[in-house]
């Protein structure tokens, strides 16, 4: 096992671009500067001076790197590589003291201890469950002693509550728009239709023979949408297929797909439909063995600044999203081949408020396996490709922005398909990504990674 790993210490040694050994150890570094202040009678640790002892061990590893770059030998490398994993898995066991300690303080109302604790901004303060207790005990019991990093958290909970109410209200919105169309309404809507709007699937119903009710649906858009219809009252008909019915429709097509047959001839029917549809397959099956590229150029470092499960925003449905921090501009790369479906890259406006999430420029591109890459945020005009360019993997099909709902310049990357139990929501998927340091399985905020 050592000879295989020095064999790999060598090749990275050979590489064209050198390891950015300073910023590997950067997330570490950052923490020990935070721990430096830390007053360890209020970590409930079983081991004594554990962040003392981490906070040089750091150091000691930051030293490691320097006489890496001034001097590269493939042994250093390896015990450098082998002291950051030891250091992330110290790291995390420090966070979990801390986020006990934090809340035990709470519960004994120690707010001594709180404040203190509070005081140095670690990632698990920014978890949903402490957050929002921390929050509470602070506005309860420090009127008029504001703490730096507990305001910053009531900002942050605040942009959260006021995502949470807009998507709310589209719901509200979209529940409106679940009605059947006629057909004059189709022909009004086929000549202004914009792409990835609400009326640009229709469903439109005719009377066949014998009093039968035809429906058929229209994809107006480039990509495969799910489409869900199911009828409110159905009085005196029964639809040829199960209800409520799920069925894809690729783009750019229109099929039949139900039929309302009278079960008595002479008797009164009556029927109220509704449908919605969301882009992409609820029926894609991912190709979990599938390593995907960093969609970057080669070469270059780039920083998570939300990984999988982030605080902020990736949670539920969204939760496998990956957000690395970029400067506006960044060339960005397809993670995987296949053929753009979808593009819109007419804004120029951006924002920390979730007013802005419809100015949000973006490249999908659908994937062989039914799945969609998705790129965020990109540049105003930021693209060269067009719907139904096929792409191949590390084409560069557009460049990074800070467009739509976002505190910073970033791009937003996931691969989706169909949430299959809602039928209603993209559902984000779990991916592998190969960089430099290995492939990635699990990214999280602070990391940072090189583009093999």
């Amino acid at each position: 096992m050592k000879i295989l790993c020095l064999l790999s210490v060598s090749i990275l040694l050979c590489a064209q671009t050198p390891l950015p050994f300073d910023t590997l150890a950067e997330p570490l570094k950052n923490d020990s500067t935070k721990l430096a202040h830390l007053n360890e009678i209020y970590l409930e640790a079983d081991e004594p001076r554990i962040v003392e002892n981490f906070c040089s061990d750091v150091q000691h590893t930051l030293s490691l790197g320097e006489e890496i770059a001034s001097k590269p030998d493939a042994e250093v490398l390896n015990n450098y590589l082998i002291k950051l994993r030891s250091l992330s898995k110290r790291q995390e066991e420090i966070h979990w003291l801390y986020q006990k300690s934090l809340l035990n303080a709470i519960v004994a109302n120690d707010k001594q201890k709180f404040a203190h604790l509070a005081t140095i901004e670690l990632e698990p303060l920014h978890q949903p469950r402490v957050r929002s207790e921390a929050i509470a005990f602070y506005q309860k019991n420090f009127s008029g002693q504001p703490i730096k990093t507990l305001d910053s958290l009531c900002k942050e909970e605040a942009i959260e509550a006021k995502s949470i109410q807009f998507a709310i209200e589209q719901e509200k919105a979209y529940e409106e728009h679940l009605k059947t169309l006629n057909r004059a309404d189709a022909s009004k809507i086929k000549r202004g239709v914009t792409i990835g709007s609400r009326n640009s699937v229709i469903v439109v119903e005719e009377m066949g023979k014998n009093g039968e009710i035809i429906f058929e649906a229209e994809n107006l858009n480039p990509f495969m949408v799910t489409l869900a219809l199911d009828f409110d009252t159905l009085d005196n008909l029964k639809a040829d297929k199960s209800l409520p019915l799920y069925v894809e429709l690729a783009g750019k097509s229109k099929k039949e797909i139900v039929r309302l047959a009278p079960i008595t001839l002479n008797g009164r029917t009556n029927h109220v439909a509704s449908y919605g549809w969301v882009k992409g397959s609820a029926f894609a099956q991912h190709d979990d063995n599938y390593i995907y590229a960093l969609p970057f150029t080669k070469g270059s470092t780039v920083r998570v600044s939300q990984g999988y499960n982030g605080g902020f925003s990736h949670k539920g449905l969204s939760a496998y999203a990956v957000d690395f921090s970029l400067p506006i501009g960044t060339p960005v790369y397809a993670a995987r081949e296949g053929e753009v479906v979808g593009i819109d890259v007419s804004s120029n406006y951006g924002g920390a408020s979730p007013a802005y999430r419809a100015y949000m420029n973006y490249v999908n591109i659908r994937h062989s396996d039914g799945t969609l890459g998705n790129y965020y945020h990109l540049k105003y005009g930021g693209t060269v490709v067009k719907i139904g360019d096929k792409v191949t993997k590390g084409q560069l099909i557009a460049y990074s922005g800070n467009t739509g709902y976002t505190t910073a310049p970033h791009l937003h990357f996931s691969v989706s398909k169909v949430d299959p139990v809602s039928m209603r929501r993209p559902m984000n998927l779990p991916i592998k990504m190969q960089t430099l340091q290995g492939i990635v399985t699990n990214p999280h905020e602070g990391e940072y990674y090189t583009v093999q």
